[in-house]
């Protein structure tokens, strides 16, 4: 059966705008006997298709749905002169979180400044912090920066292989900690005057830098961002991370350090500019590992843990000390403690044998998203958790699966076509 891609979007429009599920399954096969064979042009139609608002260019004001973890977030999201809400290719997103007791405007205004020339590029987003003082890791401060990007791909046109976290000082921190559990939904970050952190604190937050390991990341420091009396700081904080990534042979950690500067960074505003040109996200990296203390944390690329095996952490929790007491040694034991009583996915999709494998420690049940992209559905698919296998779905790309997806993300760019799950034993 062949169709126009007139005829294809109709079906898409009539999917996204139906309300009822049980209705939208009979639209989800009907496109699925005319989808066209390129996947390329299946995300094309579903950027042309989707109802979006019209967006004249500028500044506009809105809030995000909230929930009973996060509250209804505040944020700008500016848009360029050329935008247009349904184009065939998405715009890239700049999000940009502010520093201690500033404000959306404020932040928009900075960005402006950053991007220079290159601010037409983008659609860009400034959220308002629901905790605007000093930076204090939480579920709703770590986490609100995803309900922003969930807000902003429903009310424009979003490429979502081209969305970039950023900010400055405690919007630094912020950029840090939102992109150690959210890896597989951003092309890149850039954290400025600012050094890894989470609710575990500055020191023993290397233990998570493994979560992004495939994400492009550009921090920037000053070698003097350290307060007066203190042994750590940003400085010393931000060498510990970068040598950490470079003990790694990290292919996508650029650090950038300014001699002479604390934290009043004389900012190299081109350097940031090409690494937000450039980068792109792979939401589907062949291989991976993840650590996570929280079960909402689990989303890990295209594996999600959805049943936990032990109690979640108490980072209040006594820890014994053994051996000196230098800080060193303390940081250690500390890490070596949590390592052991965190949550752990080790995933492999090895190249041309349609197969999955995730290893979970701590965990009873994982979810496993299976792309398109990365997998032949015409062959049986074959996923297998700490030992126990699963098949893919049976007779090729489930579409009801992938179309119920995008229509819940608006994520055009991550095609799903099946999803498992898979029980661990642990």
């Amino acid at each position: 059966m062949t169709a126009s891609d007139e005829e294809r979007r109709a079906i898409l429009g009539r999917f996204f705008a139906e309300a009822d599920a049980a209705a939208r399954r009979p639209l989800a096969e009907r496109f699925a006997a005319v989808a066209p064979a390129d996947w390329a042009a299946v995300k094309r139609l579903l950027h042309e298709s989707a109802p979006r608002p019209a967006l004249e260019p500028g500044p506009h004001e809105f809030q995000t749905p909230g929930d009973e973890f996060i509250p209804s977030i505040h944020y700008i999201l500016r848009v360029p002169p050329d935008y247009q809400p349904n184009a065939a290719d998405g715009w890239p997103l700049v999000m940009t979180c502010h520093w201690t007791d500033s404000t959306a405007k404020r932040a928009l205004s900075w960005v402006e400044g950053v991007l220079g020339p290159d601010i037409d590029r983008y659609l860009v987003a400034c959220p308002a912090s629901p905790d605007p003082g000093v930076y204090r890791s939480s579920r709703q401060t770590d986490m609100y920066p995803l309900d922003v990007l969930a807000d902003v791909r429903r009310r424009a046109n979003v490429d979502s292989d081209r969305c970039l976290l950023t900010g400055y000082s405690r919007g630094g921190y912020q950029t840090w900690a939102t992109s150690l559990f959210s890896p597989g939904e951003w092309a890149g970050a850039a954290p400025l005057a600012s050094c890894p952190t989470s609710q575990a604190g500055l020191v023993c937050c290397r233990m998570y830098l493994e979560n992004v390991l495939h994400l492009s990341m550009q921090a920037h420091w000053g070698d003097q961002d350290i307060l007066r009396g203190e042994t750590d700081g940003i400085n010393t904080l931000s060498r510990a991370a970068a040598d950490w990534f470079k003990a790694q042979a990290a292919e996508h950690f650029e650090p950038v350090e300014y001699k002479g500067q604390g934290h009043d960074l004389d900012l190299k505003r081109e350097m940031v500019r090409a690494f937000l040109a450039r980068v792109r996200r792979d939401p589907f990296p062949r291989q991976f590992r993840y650590l996570f203390h929280r079960m909402y944390q689990g989303q890990a690329y295209y594996v999600t843990a959805t049943k936990a095996a032990t109690p979640e952490l108490d980072f209040r929790e006594r820890v014994p000390i053994r051996g000196g007491y230098r800080p060193e040694d303390v940081r250690r034991t500390f890490e070596l403690t949590w390592t052991r009583k965190g949550y752990h996915l080790a995933v492999s999709m090895p190249e041309g044998e349609n197969l999955i494998v995730v290893t979970a420690r701590n965990l009873r049940d994982v979810e496993v998203d299976l792309p398109v992209e990365r997998l032949d559905f015409s062959r049986p698919i074959r996923v297998t958790a700490n030992g126990t296998r699963r098949a893919g779905p049976a007779g090729g790309v489930d579409w009801v699966c992938l179309l119920e997806t995008v229509r819940q993300t608006y994520d055009f760019e991550r095609l799903i076509g099946g999803r498992v799950t898979v029980p661990t034993g642990r």
